[in-house]
């Protein structure tokens, strides 16, 4: 018979050493034993699970209030979790982790995206990884290092001087004209058509952002009504001129009609001229540019193919294109300083200009320098600064070239060492 509803004391607290009454079924009825606190303790923890015992699911939000203590989670001796309240009240999370020297080959810890199995975080021996990208060094560079990479997850504290990066590049041609060139009273030398690529100084050249001569070639169309076909493959690809109120305006249509079309080919076309001067400059390779042909399609426009400063029927070098889309400094501003030297055979004393000028209309780039032939002395020697802007600066759709003009009333002879040098100085450090 159970006895313990009978006792008039009860107790508040509960004790590993007590003894408690408790009603026990034998199988055919109740009776009162006597069991201790701790056994009582030790069957209810057996029966609850929780995370050192089980796995488990969160239902729902929990909330674990710190209080002012720290909580420590400690995981095979090698990282522990801490959180632990600030002197302002707020709350820190620290991870702690050993030395270096006893994290596994691995990673000591790692935060890993589940689906894809990637790590997103995560410390081992070599440094910290981010993203399964890239790898931190573990241990801080000197005061003004920065951190460079090798594009393949490797980073390391370097110098700023010890970056394989530059702030001027150089292109130079150079050579000495066998016997003299005449320039004509009234004509225009174009110093591009001077040289070949082969000309190329290799002291005055970088081995990076090297500038090359470019070809040129024009059409000058005639005729004053119909159409006419260009082509640069013998026909099958055909861009069609239409003859519209005259040869200058012409052209214009013709540039407007096809420049995208062409420029996807490798094709740079302009439209030159005025009235009854209609001209088509074409720059491309000259393999390109030597397969030109226009044919006349209906009554009589058509046109002569020549290159303008040489009067050649194929393809000169006779500008510089600026390469800058695609370039290890594409997006800055380019400055150029560029010296040009020649001879003049001496004589009596006569005025020329010489200009830099853009390749794609002939304009003036700030304005001509006197030039000046004299009866003592043949060398020439002119320096001309100018600038790229961006990928649709003149000097990138249709280049530069430097021009000598000859009104003086007389002949003069270009003679001597000539040489065109161009520097470049980068807006910022680049990498090439």
């Amino acid at each position: 018979m159970s006895n313990i509803h009978n006792y008039p004391v009860e107790s508040l607290t509960f004790s590993d050493d007590d003894f408690y009454d408790i009603d026990f079924y034998n199988g055919v009825a109740y009776e009162t034993r006597k069991i201790k606190g701790l056994t009582i303790r030790n069957g209810i923890q057996a029966l609850l699970e929780t995370i050192y015992n089980a796995d488990g699911t969160l239902t729902s939000n929990r909330v674990l209030d710190g209080n002012s203590n720290t909580f420590r989670l400690s995981l095979n001796d090698l990282l522990s979790l801490n959180v632990s309240a600030d002197v302002d009240g707020g709350d820190n999370i620290v991870f702690n982790i050993k030395s270096p020297q006893t994290l596994p080959t691995d990673y000591g810890f790692k935060i890993r995206d589940v689906s894809s199995g990637n790590t997103i975080f995560g410390v081992r021996d070599g440094g910290v990884e981010i993203n399964g990208e890239f790898i931190l060094p573990l241990v801080d560079g000197t005061d003004g290092q920065i951190i460079k990479t090798n594009g393949a997850g490797s980073t390391e504290f370097v110098s700023t001087q010890d970056l394989p990066s530059v702030n001027f590049g150089s292109t130079q041609w150079s050579k000495t004209i066998p016997s003299p060139v005449s320039l004509l009273d009234g004509n225009i030398a174009n110093g591009c058509t001077f040289f070949t690529n082969a000309d190329k100084s290799a002291s005055g050249t970088t081995t990076y952002d090297e500038f090359n001569i470019a070809y040129g070639l024009t059409i000058t169309l005639t005729g004053t009504s119909g159409t006419a076909n260009v082509s640069f493959d013998g026909g099958v690809t055909n861009y069609l001129a239409t003859f519209n109120t005259s040869l200058y305006q012409t052209a214009v249509d013709f540039v407007s009609t096809h420049e995208t079309a062409l420029n996807l080919a490798g094709i740079r076309v302009f439209a030159l001229g005025s009235g009854a001067d209609g001209r088509l400059r074409f720059c491309s390779s000259e393999a390109t540019l030597n397969a030109m042909t226009i044919a006349n399609v209906t009554t009589d426009l058509s046109g002569t193919i020549a290159n303008e400063f040489t009067g050649d029927l194929t393809a000169q070098p006779d500008h510089i294109l600026v390469p800058y889309v695609g370039t290890a400094y594409e997006g800055q501003r380019i400055h150029h300083n560029f010296r040009v030297n020649f001879g003049i055979v001496t004589g009596s004393s006569q005025t020329l200009g010489l200009s830099l000028r853009r390749y794609e209309n002939d304009t003036i780039i700030g304005s001509e320098l006197q030039v000046n032939r004299n009866p003592d002395v043949e060398g020439i020697q002119s320096n001309f600064i100018s600038y790229t802007a961006g990928a649709s600066d003149p000097f990138v759709l249709g280049g530069f070239y430097f021009a000598l003009r000859n009104d003086s009333g007389v002949t003069i002879e270009i003679t001597s060492g000539i040489g065109i040098l161009i520097q470049n100085y980068y807006q910022k450090l680049t990498q090439f």
